[in-house]
This record gives structure tokens, sequence and C-alpha cells, in this order.
């Protein structure tokens, strides 16, 4: 059983994994933490194996200070850092293992994947790819690629 600090639990990607976490048998959500109750870290009390962070980049950076204090691995899901921050987030990586993707969506995996096949298999076409989100999306287009940082 695998004990998950959610950051970012009440957006709309952190309330679909609380539901996954729910139905899960191999994950028990420890503590789910929000804008709302962002003072939870001073009072954690037993120490999760890993935070996954779908927050925002000052959530996240409370998150990460968190966990560094607490040698606790971080998967950050969290989108808009400015460069400033993204040097923060390898410097932090120093101490605790850190995996950071910019999109954890299915459908972008499987384009990426065919955007692939098709690199290799057009390679005298000039081909453009626009990035567009969905209307809701609060920092779109999302900023850097997918990355693990060790």
């Amino acid at each position: 059983m695998i004990n998950i600090l959610l950051n970012g639990c009440s957006g709309n990607m952190g309330t679909a994994f609380s539901n996954y976490i729910k139905n899960s048998t191999d994950f028990r959500l420890l503590y789910g933490i929000d804008k709302e109750n962002s003072h939870l870290f001073n009072k954690i009390q037993k120490k999760p194996d890993v935070i996954i962070d779908f927050s925002t980049p000052i959530s996240t950076f409370n998150a990460l200070n968190y966990a560094v204090e607490n040698l606790i691995p971080v998967v950050i899901a969290t989108t808009g850092f400015s460069k400033d921050e993204e040097n923060r987030i390898i410097e932090y990586s120093e101490a605790i293992p850190i995996f950071k993707s910019s999109n954890m969506s299915y459908g972008i995996k499987i384009f990426s994947d065919i955007s692939t096949y098709l690199a290799q298999s057009l390679q005298n076409m000039d081909i453009e790819i626009i990035e567009k989100h969905h209307k809701y999306k609060k920092d779109a287009p999302s900023r850097n690629s997918s990355y693990a940082i060790q």
C-alpha cells in the first residue's frame, strides 16, 4: 500500500486522482491538501510515501519544502512555472527524487507516440504542431516538456 499526500486535491485533476485512489487497493490517500487547507503541511503526523502535486507553482513549493525536510519523493504535475522556478525545482532534486511532467493526459501520450512515428515516416514534409488546451485550462499552453529529475 502506497500512502499518498495529494497537493491540489480540489482541482480538476486532483479530484479525478482522488476518486481513482478511493477505488484502488494499491494506494491510500493520507492527506488531501489544497489552497483552503495548505496550513496542514505543518500538522502532518504520518509521513506519506510520496507527494503528488496537481496544484499551482506557489503550492508546489510548499509541498517541496515539506518533502525536502522529510525526504519524500514528489511527482509534480503542475504547470505554469517560470524559468527561475524550474531552476529551483532542479535544485530541490538534489535532495529528493522528483518526477515532473507538464501534462499527465493519456491523449497527449498517444499523440506524442503518433507524432514520433509520423516524424520518422514523413521526413520530407513540413509539419507544424500547435499546442492548444481546453477553455478551462488556467495556464494554457503548458510550459515545458516532461522530464524526470534524479
